[in-house]
């Protein structure tokens, strides 16, 4: 019990590092850019970019400060950063493209392209908006909390905590309508997934990678929403949805759908049987 009480308390600890940091972060947003300070693009950079930093802070002094770690217990192998994180980005696409294909093949999404109003600084604005969005999302779930679970608990306990966390950060998707729960079952898959790639690669560079493909593409480049949330700062257009909510996911996006469990569910096959299981860098 008492293993448990001190690894709580210093999950509690980072947390509470993290959302002190946070709250400065946004503060600052809100009174330099005002009320509507995130449809402003230097002060929502400033926002993605900070809670990104908050997150890095807290895990830096918890590591180093708390635990007395060193560097290369952080998860960031420099010599296996790019590849992976390449690598990543690509499964993240292609397990996108899964659901889709879904939808087109049953009539439900249809090739409607439209690109008169295409702008590449938007989409590399977009891009950029949802890496550090990405970053920050892994690095709170799946940096110092999933790193302190699996070096005392294994595996499986740091996976089904972190789970739970992380699927209760999309609450307001999940409880927004009758796709939440499928919204919710996809969070929750893609959430086992980007874990198994933590635990397979060794390495955060994976799982941050294949997060950015797959919300990279859906946002940024299709414009379709990510989790009920539009990301994208352009107005064009690749594909358009004509099926059921059930299956296209209607408001939430293609993760409000059924076809949108084929994507994590792929992904965790091409995990397992393509990544070969390297040694846990902690």
């Amino acid at each position: 019990m008492r293993r448990i009480a001190v690894s709580t308390g210093k999950i509690l600890l980072f947390l509470a590092i993290w959302a002190a940091l946070l709250a400065a972060v946004t503060v600052t947003a809100v009174k330099g850019g005002g009320e509507a300070w995130y449809d402003k693009i230097g002060w929502r950079y400033f926002a993605e970019v900070g809670g990104a930093g908050a997150v890095v802070c807290a895990f830096l002094v918890m590591a180093f400060v708390v635990d007395k770690r060193g560097p290369s217990t952080l998860g960031f192998p420099l010599a296996a950063g790019p590849s992976d994180l390449v690598f990543g980005t690509m499964i993240g696409g292609l397990i996108f493209l899964v659901p889709l294909g879904v939808l087109l093949a049953m009539g439900a999404a249809k090739v409607d392209v439209d690109l008169s109003q295409f702008d590449g600084t938007a989409l590399l604005a977009g891009l950029g908006f949802t890496l550090f969005n990405v970053v920050h999302q892994e690095l709170l779930v799946r940096s110092y909390m999933f790193q302190e679970l699996w070096t005392k608990y294994g595996a499986i306990v740091a996976t089904v905590v972190t789970t739970v966390i992380f699927v209760a950060m999309h609450t307001g998707a999940i409880v927004s309508g009758p796709q939440g729960p499928i919204a919710g079952l996809n969070i929750l898959f893609a959430s086992i997934l980007l874990s198994l790639a933590y635990v397979r690669s060794g390495a955060l560079w994976l799982p941050i990678g294949i997060h950015f493909g797959w919300n990279g593409l859906q946002g940024p480049a299709l414009q379709i929403n990510v989790t009920g949330t539009d990301i994208a700062l352009g107005d064009w257009r690749f594909l358009s949805f004509n099926g059921p909510d059930l299956w296209t996911g209607g408001t939430l996006g293609v993760e409000g759908g059924l076809a949108g469990l084929a994507g994590p569910i792929a992904g965790i096959l091409i995990v397992v049987f393509f990544i070969r299981k390297r040694r846990r860098l902690d």
